[in-house]
């Protein structure tokens, strides 16, 4: 069967083989890790990664979660009336790096993961993001599923006590092989080693822990990736993470002893060891949707329940541990994988990597109160919407794309329609209070326009369906960027105008701006409700459906009232103050600059 051909399909999910080793890598088993449609229709489940609580948020987890939200509220809408989503974002508040943590700063580990979890509760509840669950893997629900999940992969022969030995990076909390270490350069201390992809500190350790069985699922891993091209997006990084499993996997360490970590959840059964901090974590993906299940426990998955996920939002540097060692240990324990795993690039500014020791992190909860809430999410969906290339934070930039694209098509667009002087043109006399536009027949004029607005819900759903967001809003650019251009052709506020004309530009817009406004609502939910509510526009008129056709006719109620802009003038930039330097220092620092470039 051709790769895309098993990639359509909807894998079965038939009873255990008998006497068929828990080990085995064949297809059945394979399949019973696959998810299934059988069931009734289960709530469209979307994730944002659980972010670690060392540190306060940043423009980068904003991303991630407004990603998150964009892709349910869409899932919602595109499914239409009974269609259910589930949204969920947390803290991950075990491990090493947070004990190490509440200890140098004289705190206690519960009292900082409280206090720095506050803040991200904070951030998802700032950007407007829907209903959603809010998990922390210190709840009792977690340690209650993370056991659970354990004890099932145990009873499966997938756990054995070893030896371990290897360099360990507290701040990634991961082992690495001697290969994936290097000496550490002047700059970043001159002694010791640090990891090659992550640049940390490691150390060395050698300890009894317990094993997960990882190597016995380099084949189904493989098979699941080859028959499945779109479970890790985008498709390079399927690419790179497909490579690296045809290379062969080594069995995992999956505790620590409880002597050099305490702060984190008991392995069951034996309280000298605590359970690794990433099986805890990816586990709070199961908690949120109930698991262990009242109605078969840690086995099969009940009716209508949200799992498998739809998509894990997660940024690049966390993919090996979603999409290597998180479909593993959900295979076997015989649980289906996820159906989409959406990696996403970082966030820069002045194109390095935000660091507050630089002074170069942005303040979400700032950027949020100035520039206003969809306005910062559209920009980040926009401008780094898309999964491949990291994007580069300039308040420069935001403002930029503000003032051509929202302010100058869709704020223009609805402006010029609303205007008194152009309305005033659609009624026969004074006393008519509702003008009734008839679908224009096509004409040249609109061609470009007609052929957009037919095609453009269906471009813009094949980039959703793809995560490709920054496309799909590119796809409502052009579509604006045409009917501002057809209404400046036909000047409907020109006295010489004909009623053709008039009529003609004002149907064209107003189902530009209806379309346009669906489209763009998971992006920015309070603003486009205020234009669909300002063009007075039905449930039934902004459905998916509904954006399939154009309307056979518009209905425009007189108003002499201005209208408010959608988007008004953004705060001015603000303004740092230089210290004066005296002439010395001045040419001192000079100096040091030339210095600089020098040594570049």
């Amino acid at each position: 069967m051709p790769v895309a051909a098993v990639a359509a399909r909807r894998w079965a999910c038939p009873p255990r083989l008998p006497g068929r080793s828990a080990l085995s890598p064949l297809r059945p088993h394979l399949a019973r890790c696959l998810a299934s449609d059988a069931a009734p229709p289960k709530p469209h489940y979307v994730t944002t990664p659980i972010f670690y609580v060392n540190a306060a948020p940043h423009i980068g987890h904003l991303h991630s979660i407004v990603l998150a939200d964009v892709a349910s509220r869409w899932a919602a809408w595109r499914g239409g009336p009974g269609s259910r989503a589930l949204l969920a974002t947390g803290t991950d508040e075990h491990g090493l790096k947070i004990q190490r943590a509440a200890s140098a700063n004289g705190e206690d580990a519960a009292a900082l993961c409280a206090r720095v979890s506050g803040t991200f509760r904070e951030l998802a509840s700032a950007c407007g993001i829907a209903e959603h669950v809010f998990i922390r893997t210190t709840e009792e629900r977690h340690r209650v599923a993370v056991q659970a999940l354990w004890t099932r992969l145990a009873e499966r022969g997938h756990i054995y006590m070893s030896t371990h030995a290897g360099w360990y990076a507290v701040s990634d909390e991961a082992f690495y092989t001697a290969a994936q270490v290097r000496d550490a350069t002047p700059d970043e201390g001159g002694t010791g080693k640090v990891s090659i992809e992550t640049g940390t500190p490691v150390e060395w350790y050698e300890e009894a822990n317990y094993k997960f069985r990882l190597s016995a699922f380099t084949a189904p891993l493989v098979e699941w990736l080859e028959s499945t091209p779109d479970a890790i997006l985008p498709p390079s990084r399927h690419a790179e993470v497909l490579a690296e499993v045809r290379t062969g996997l080594s069995d995992l360490s999956i505790s620590r002893p409880r002597a050099r970590l305490e702060w984190g959840i008991p392995v069951p059964d034996d309280a000298d060891h605590m359970i690794y901090v990433w099986v805890d974590a990816l586990t709070n993906y199961l908690t949120v949707t109930g698991y262990p299940w009242a109605e078969s426990g840690a086995g099969e998955v009940p009716a209508g329940s949200a799992w498998p996920a739809d998509a894990h939002i997660v940024g690049k540097d966390i993919v090996r541990f979603h999409a290597v060692y998180w479909p593993a240990f959900l295979m076997a324990a015989g649980l289906p994988v996820p159906r989409h795993i959406v990696t996403h690039g970082h966030w820069t500014m002045n194109h390095s990597k935000m660091s507050k020791s630089r002074g170069n992190v942005a303040d979400p909860f700032e950027m949020l109160q100035r520039f206003g809430v969809d306005e910062v999410r559209w920009f980040l969906m926009r401008l780094g919407g898309g999964l491949a290339d990291d994007s580069n934070w300039s308040e420069s930039t935001l403002r930029e794309y503000y003032k051509k694209y929202l302010q100058g098509q869709l704020g223009n667009l609805l402006s010029r329609m609303v205007a008194p002087k152009v309305q005033a043109r659609l009624f026969e006399d004074e006393h008519e209070q509702v003008a009734v536009i008839k679908r224009p027949e096509p004409s040249p004029a609109d061609e470009k326009l007609r052929g957009l607005l037919s095609e453009a819900p269906k471009t813009f759903a094949a980039h959703m369906a793809a995560y490709e967001l920054a496309k799909a809003l590119e796809v409502v650019s052009e579509l604006l960027a045409a009917a501002n251009e057809l209404v400046a052709q036909l000047e409907p506020w020109r006295p010489s105008a004909d009623r053709d004309a008039v009529q003609r530009a004002q149907y064209m817009a107003l189902e530009t701006l209806r379309i346009s406004s669906c489209l763009l609502a998971p992006s920015m939910p309070d603003r486009m409700a205020a234009l669909q509510a300002s063009l007075q526009l039905g449930a039934d008129e902004t459905t998916w459906q509904s954006c399939l056709a154009l309307r056979p006719e518009v209905r425009v109620e007189r108003s002499d009232a201005k209208v408010a802009p959608l988007f008004p003038p953004l705060p001015e930039p603000v303004q740092v103050q230089k210290p004066q330097l005296s002439s010395a220092p001045r040419k001192k620092l000079k100096q040091q600059e030339r210095r600089q470039r020098q040594a570049r």
